[in-house]
């Protein structure tokens, strides 16, 4: 239950531009409410402008490069899947939580968007002092100093006193990332395996025999879409779960749920077009046991998201996480036919989860590592650039 965030990989009114290399100049807008205030900044290459952008007020226009753009970094990081639709990505763009805050910047050569970045502000109380970073840059326009560029704007936009961990993660199949991440001086704090399950190559009789287990005294809850009120509070005992997951080296507190905080989630989920199915076992007391969900859109059909999988420690040792996962693929075979894949994430010393996944058929396809990097660091980082 975290945000992950890519440290190199996602005109309205009148606004300020910055061209680091030359300064200060007006032009048009390419998103709605924007202003950037910077002082001092690392030179980025002649030819290449950083503007405080609105993704998710932008224009047409703007749009259809942020589109181009993340077609560019989703071939280089999941060349097995076809591109999405440009009203998917748009939609996750322009749909946003209001748990958290979002300061965003483009960098442009020749008017063309070829890089983007993010920080993000957690607003729910958990984690307050990290703040996320999300820098991704076109492969062809790497290793010119656009990465660091985008870190000094994203570092010089933190003006609290509370923020002093910055966090953003890398994936295996985007080396560059790892060595940026490396080079600014972060620490590896979690590992995590990413991995595919080819729903054709699925063990339907182990399956089966898994999603009859029916552990005694329990019952599995099934919520499409919206929680329902009278299960509000199971589930976010079972998410609480969640916070059990190996950390490693990673400095994290536990995050905290509410209704106001899945009530926001649910939003953002059905106005970005996704739909979820969540699976929630309960013991005959009323007590949460555990939960797996997954999310999906129909437009984007071949892939479903594994979100997460937990049982509350109390209730381990029956056979739940085996019982939970088996019907949600058994529901997902039955009802989703042109999915291709799931997708999931475990940290890789959660020895428990990926034993069961590896015997569901999940395989090894690229790792993730969440980096961190105290924010002193990388203020003295993008000073000097060492």
């Amino acid at each position: 239950m975290r945000k992950q965030c890519n440290w190199i990989s996602p005109r309205n009114c009148s606004r300020r531009c910055w061209d680091i290399s030359k300064g200060c100049r007006g032009k048009a807008l390419r998103g709605a409410n924007v202003v950037i205030l910077m002082t001092t900044i690392a030179a980025v290459p002649t030819g290449y402008a950083i503007e405080r952008v609105d993704f998710a007020t932008a224009n047409d226009d703007l749009m259809a490069q942020t589109v181009a753009l993340e077609h560019v970094l989703d071939a280089e990081a999941l060349p097995e899947d076809p591109p999405r639709p440009a009203e998917l990505i748009s939609a996750r763009f322009r749909v946003t939580s209001t748990m958290s805050e979002r300061q965003q910047w483009g960098a442009f050569a020749n008017d063309r968007l070829v890089a983007r970045a993010a920080l993000f502000r957690n607003l729910t109380a958990s984690n307050a002092a990290t703040r996320d970073v999300d820098i991704a840059v076109d492969p062809a326009h790497r290793r010119r100093g656009l990465g660091r560029a985008l870190l000094t704007v994203c570092v010089g936009a933190i003006d609290d006193a509370q923020s002093r961990l910055l966090e953003g993660w890398t994936g295996t199949r985007v080396p560059a990332g790892t060595a940026f991440a490396e080079r600014i001086g972060a620490t590896g704090g979690l590992h995590m395996r990413a991995s595919q399950l080819d729903l054709a190559k699925v063990d339907r009789a182990l399956m089966r025999e898994w999603a009859s287990i029916d552990p005694a005294g329990y019952r599995i809850e099934w919520i499409i879409g919206d929680t329902p009120d009278h299960l509000m509070d199971n589930v976010i005992d079972a998410l609480r779960a969640i916070n059990r997951m190996p950390r490693e080296g990673l400095e994290m507190e536990d995050w905290e749920f509410t209704p106001e905080i899945i009530r926001d989630g649910e939003r953002v989920m059905k106005e970005r077009g996704r739909e979820g199915w969540f699976v929630l076992a309960i013991h005959e007391s009323g007590a949460s046991a555990g939960f797996t969900d997954v999310s999906f859109d129909r437009r984007f059909p071949s892939v479903i998201q594994q979100r997460g999988t937990a049982v509350v420690p109390e209730h381990q040792g029956k056979g739940i996480g085996k019982w939970m996962k088996a019907r949600m693929i058994e529901k997902i075979v039955a009802k989703l036919p042109e999915a291709r894949y799931i997708r999931t994430e475990n940290a890789g010393s959660n020895a428990p989860m990926l034993a069961i996944n590896v015997k569901m058929g999940f395989r090894p396809a690229w790792e993730n590592t969440i980096w961190q990097i105290p924010l002193a660091e990388a203020q003295r980082y993008v000073s000097n650039g060492s």
